[in-house]
């Protein structure tokens, strides 16, 4: 069978399972077995698998089919134009949160400390180290199975960031110092909250924040100020409709907002 027929009945499939994009992804499924990327694949179309290819290429279609997610099938993702390892031990990172690799990079003070609270696949420490190379990074993560993700991705892309296991700031290796910069994208769903069957696959450590969502950001606010400096800035990520609730939980400990995007927030304490 062609690289196109397979994709063509590998679509299908997806179709009548009602998976979102079921041609983009058999065509990254179809790279992924062949080892080559999406461009090499529709110009050579007509090659002919051979059995072991096609059998995987069906193992994996099934996989998609039963609504498990793209990232878990391939194992990557990219991020702020790295390729990230990602396992179902830690969130898969989206396309939004990169605003917070931005706006971290813009404020951080040169030389400065920056520390990522609940780093998961590393993707934000590590992103923002390759986007600013002089900052001093460390990141947290309570999960010993997510820290070990984040390890192997700051290895794999040359970036030196310090990793603590640590529940929010909490390891004693944090207790006498302060950062200049802290970015984190926290678990923020409500506990009911109605998930897609992907989003089902993903680590519920790393999704439920409480009745209303923002349970563990309130811990984390309370801490916050023994840990950020004066002037010191926080990037951070929630649904648009917490705004409000999470702008006036950061004001009450002295932080002022500086940015405001869809999904993202930018405070600074003054």
């Amino acid at each position: 069978m062609t690289i196109r027929n397979a994709l063509h009945r590998a679509a299908k499939r997806l179709d009548e399972a009602k998976v979102p994009g079921s041609q983009l992804d058999s065509e990254l499924i179809m790279a992924y077995v062949m080892g080559r990327d999406r461009a090499w694949l529709l110009a050579h179309d007509d090659t002919e698998l051979d059995q072991p290819q096609l059998e995987l290429f069906d193992s994996l279609i099934n996989r998609r089919e039963n609504r498990e997610p793209l990232v878990h099938i391939t194992g990557s993702r990219e991020f702020y134009g790295l390729e990230l390892q990602i396992t179902p031990d830690v969130l898969t990172p989206r396309v939004e949160t990169e605003q917070i690799v931005e706006w971290a990079a813009r404020y951080a003070p040169e030389n400065s400390s920056l520390i990522d609270i609940g780093t998961g696949s590393g993707a934000l420490a590590i992103a923002i180290k390759h986007a600013r190379p002089d900052l001093t990074i460390a990141a947290t993560d309570v999960s010993e199975l997510a820290l070990i993700v984040a390890h192997r991705n700051a290895s794999e892309l040359h970036a030196e960031v310090e990793f603590v296991r640590s529940n929010l700031f909490e390891a004693t290796e944090l207790a006498s110092r302060t950062f200049q910069t802290v970015v984190t994208n926290l678990p923020y769903l409500a506990d009911n909250a109605d998930l897609m069957p992907e989003v089902k696959h993903e680590p519920a450590l790393a999704l439920f924040g409480g009745p209303d969502g923002l349970g563990l950001y309130r811990r984390f606010l309370g801490q916050l100020p023994r840990y950020l400096a004066p002037g010191g800035y926080l990037f951070t990520e929630s649904d648009p409709w917490q705004h409000d609730a999470l702008i006036a939980a950061a004001t009450q400990i002295g932080l002022s907002p500086i940015e405001q995007g869809y999904f993202i927030l930018g405070f600074q304490m003054v």
